[in-house]
C-alpha cells in the first residue's frame, strides 16, 4: 500500500535493496526489481526530505505499474535503499506515490516522468484528472482516476486556476470566515497537499480561531494550540479561489493532549509563505485535480 500525495513528486518504494530488508517483510510488500522481468535499471538517483525531517533515498528502475486500475507502462520506479527511521518504524505504507506536478522530482541526474504525466501522455485516463475523498475516522478514504464521483456530494464542484511554478496545487486563499465574520487577506495562497495532516495556515487566523474557544492556549510542550475537551468550537471556512469552504468541526479535534485537552487540527505554517490545506481541512471536501488544464475542482462535504 502506497501513501497517495499531492505535496510531493517521486513514486519511490520499499525494496529488496534496503539494507536488512528480510526484517521487514512481516510488516511491508517489498519490491524486488531483481527478479521483475519487465524491471529495467537506468541511470539515476534520487533522495526525498519531507517537511515532518523524514528522508529516502535510492536508485532508479523502469517498470510497468498499475495505479487504481490503470496500467502504466514504461514507468520509473525511485527504489528504496535508505529510509530515515521514521519510515523505518512505519508499519502503514510501502512507499509513496507523488502526485503534484513534475518540477518537484528529485530525480538527478534528469527528473523523470510522474504517474501522472505518463497517464496523460499515454492517454490513459478519460477525464484527465484524479480525485481525492479522505474519510473521516474509520471511514474509507479513495482516489479515482479518470473519474469524477458524483455521488459524493450533492454540492457543485468548483474549478480554480492553480499556480504550479513551485510544483504544488497552488491556489488563491484571500478570506477565511470565523463564525461568520469575514477577514481578509488579498495576497495569500495556500497548497492543497494530502502529505500533510494538519492544516497549517498564518498566525493571525490561528490566533482568531483559538481566542474564539474558552480555554485555548498555546502548549510549548506540545508545540501547537489546545483547548479543553468539549468546548464549542467556531464554525469555520477557509477561501478557495472566490469560494467558501466549511471545515467539519468533527476533523478539528486532532488529537488527545491530555488533562482535558486537545491538540487542534488547525496550527501555525510557521516561516511560509503560503498556507498548506492538509488533511484536517481536506476531509470536509471532494477535490478533483486536472493536471494538464492547471485548475482544481472542490466541493463542500456534508457527511
Amino acid at each position: 500500500m502506497l501513501d497517495f500525495d499531492t505535496g510531493s513528486s517521486d513514486l519511490w518504494v520499499w525494496s529488496s535493496e534496503i539494507a536488512g530488508a528480510g526484517r521487514h517483510r512481516q510488516d511491508h510488500r517489498l519490491y524486488h526489481p531483481h527478479l521483475s522481468t519487465t524491471a529495467k535499471k537506468v541511470d539515476g538517483s534520487w533522495k526525498i526530505s519531507y517537511g515532518d525531517g523524514s528522508s529516502a533515498s535510492g536508485d532508479v528502475w523502469m517498470d510497468h505499474v498499475r495505479v487504481a486500475g490503470v496500467h502504466v507502462h514504461g514507468q520509473a520506479v525511485e527504489v528504496a535503499q535508505k529510509l530515515s527511521n521514521a519510515f523505518l518504524t512505519d508499519g502503514g505504507n510501502d512507499g509513496l506515490l507523488g502526485l503534484a506536478f513534475p518540477k518537484l522530482n528529485t530525480v538527478q541526474p534528469h527528473r523523470v516522468a510522474t504517474p501522472i504525466e505518463n497517464m496523460l501522455d499515454q492517454r490513459l485516463i478519460n477525464p484527465p484528472v484524479f480525485t481525492c475523498k479522505l474519510g473521516h475516522g474509520s471511514e474509507q478514504s479513495f482516489y479515482s482516476f479518470g473519474f469524477i464521483d458524483r455521488s459524493v456530494t450533492r454540492h457543485e464542484v468548483v474549478y480554480h486556476h492553480v499556480d504550479n511554478s513551485r510544483g504544488f496545487w497552488q491556489v488563491d486563499s484571500t478570506a477565511y470566515a470565523v463564525d461568520g465574520k469575514v477577514y481578509r487577506d488579498r495576497n495569500n495562497t495556500a497548497i492543497i497537499d494530502t502529505g500533510t495532516t494538519l492544516c497549517l495556515v498564518h498566525d493571525d487566523a490561528v490566533e482568531r480561531i483559538y481566542h474564539r474557544i474558552n480555554g485555548a492556549k498555546y502548549s510549548n510542550s506540545r508545540g501547537g494550540w489546545i483547548y479543553p475537551n468539549h468546548e464549542r468550537l467556531p464554525e469555520i471556512q477557509f477561501a478557495i479561489g472566490r469560494t467558501m469552504y466549511r471545515l467539519n468541526e468533527v476533523d478539528f479535534h486532532y488529537s488527545d493532549a491530555g488533562e482535558g485537552f486537545t491538540f487542534g487540527g488547525i496550527q501555525s505554517r510557521g516561516d511560509l509563505h503560503y498556507d498548506i490545506f492538509g488533511d484536517v481541512f481536506l476531509k470536509s471536501l471532494y477535490v478533483v485535480f486536472d493536471q494538464a488544464n492547471l485548475k482544481i475542482g472542490v466541493a463542500q462535504r456534508d457527511d
